[in-house]
């Protein structure tokens, strides 16, 4: 039966309607089963179509369909008691929003907060990495990179950015030009150039998502931007969007360096797809500072939405319970073996590189250089589309490398995916890249 569905508002890139889903996989309307190696957009975790889960949202919406954020309920309690024994120590104090992008927005404007019931107003600067993506809102966007800024500059908050720190070519020491130190004293030489009493926090993501491509930093790096931040009374704000519960093999990025920052926030996998929500955990003295201070902070109209809550709850309970934290370090270990022992030698392959359920490929027009393609080849839409018709799909990562742009495509599927599948997303990606590359 052809689509005559119109777009919403903008024409969405991929010619499919999903009927169904299940486990790792999505069936559409014209009878086609694809392996979804990308978790959606780096969302699902605990596989689709869990009974239990239906359960779950059948039991809540026949109880409680909506209540005012500042009212409490089980399901709110629940989820923050488990969320306890997730989040780093000392980090209890939870905000809920229907999304990353909403969760990022509230930790600027709490870390803006905190500064100014220290009575330091004056800290109204958040530092943040070239070329990272943190949300689609506009104080997420003035903290993003700059493809996601080009049509909204003229409103954004011109707040300042340091080197982006994991490019792959060169981790530890010169990465772009005139970046002449190493990328983790960049944050000490911007904020003292900025002026210490100016920077209220410093935003980065653990390990670096869509806008690099699951790229990890060297293990100095973490320990160090930790330390220029205690030094200078700058909070540290880690975005856990794409890399939290589980997605790295640990629960969070920051665990790979045992790293607790002040603010850390959540989304995606938070309830693995199954509901809209995002978190932000916060430091619990930082929370009372300002409770003290009678700081208010308003909620967003669905903050601890019942339903948000009961599912995110059911969500960790089937990750402890079923080990799938683990299950994403020791098969996500197999599946960057296999993507490496595969596609390493493949002509168009720049870099494979990740951790967990967290891969990505970089595609380059010359191996030995690593030149990327020209923008206007669409490389990295082209490789999808390419999969798609084998029946894969991964997600894409664009905007690497800085100002010289680059092309690489996420693997990061859900965590019950096995070795049967794995060989697939080798298979099917190494006749994506021949087909792309015949028909460059």
């Amino acid at each position: 039966m052809p689509d005559t569905t119109e777009p919403l508002f903008f024409k969405s890139p991929f010619d499919l309607f999903i009927d169904h889903a299940e486990g790792a996989y999505l069936y559409t309307r014209d009878g086609r089963k694809i392996l979804d190696a990308g978790g959606g957009a780096v969302v699902v975790h605990i596989g689709q179509g869990r009974e239990e889960m239906a359960r779950v949202a059948a039991d809540v919406v026949s109880r409680i369909n909506y209540i005012v954020p500042v009212f409490d309920s089980a399901e709110r309690t629940a989820l923050v008691e488990r969320l306890k024994r997730w989040t780093p120590p000392g980090l209890t104090r939870f905000y809920f929003t229907s999304g990353g992008s909403e969760a990022i927005e509230s930790a600027i404007k709490f870390a803006l907060l905190c500064q100014k019931t220290r009575g330091r107003g004056t800290r109204t600067k958040i530092i943040s990495r070239q070329f990272s993506y943190h949300g689609n809102t506009l104080g997420a966007l003035s903290a993003g990179h700059n493809l996601r800024r080009k049509d909204y500059e003229a409103v954004l908050i011109d707040w300042p950015k340091i080197p982006p720190s994991f490019c792959y070519r060169c981790p530890w020491g010169k990465t772009y030009p005139g970046c002449d130190i190493d990328c983790a004293n960049a944050l000490e030489a911007e904020i003292l150039k900025q002026g210490p009493d100016t920077v209220a926090a410093f935003l980065a993501e653990p390990m670096m998502g869509s806008s690099g491509g699951s790229v990890a930093p060297v293990k100095e790096y973490w320990p160090r931007i930790a330390e220029i931040c205690r030094r200078y009374d700058v909070l540290l704000i880690a975005d856990e969007v794409m890399t939290g519960f589980g997605r790295t093999g640990r629960r969070f990025g920051v665990d790979h360096w045992d790293i607790r920052p002040d603010i850390l926030v959540g989304g995606k996998g938070l309830t693995g797809g199954y509901m809209p929500m995002g978190m932000v955990a916060a430091d619990a003295t930082l929370v009372e500072q300002c409770e003290r201070a009678g700081a208010d902070f308003m909620f967003f109209t669905y903050s601890n939405h019942p339903l948000a809550c009961a599912l995110a709850n059911k969500a960790l309970e089937i990750m402890e319970r079923e080990r799938l934290v683990e299950r994403a370090a020791t098969v996500g270990a197999r599946m960057g073996a296999r993507l490496k022992e595969d596609l390493s030698g493949h002509p168009m392959v720049g870099d494979i590189r990740g951790i967990g359920m967290f891969w990505s490929i970089e595609m380059v027009r010359e191996r030995g250089s690593k030149i990327p393609y020209p923008p206007d080849q669409r490389v990295t839409m082209r490789v999808i589309d390419a999969a798609l018709e084998q029946g894969l799909f991964v997600y894409p990562s664009r905007g690497m490398a800085g100002p010289a742009g680059g092309d690489a495509v996420m693997i990061t599927p859900p965590f019950v995916i096995g070795d049967d599948e794995i060989a697939f997303i080798t298979r099917t990606l190494r006749t994506a890249f021949d087909t792309v590359m015949a028909s460059l």
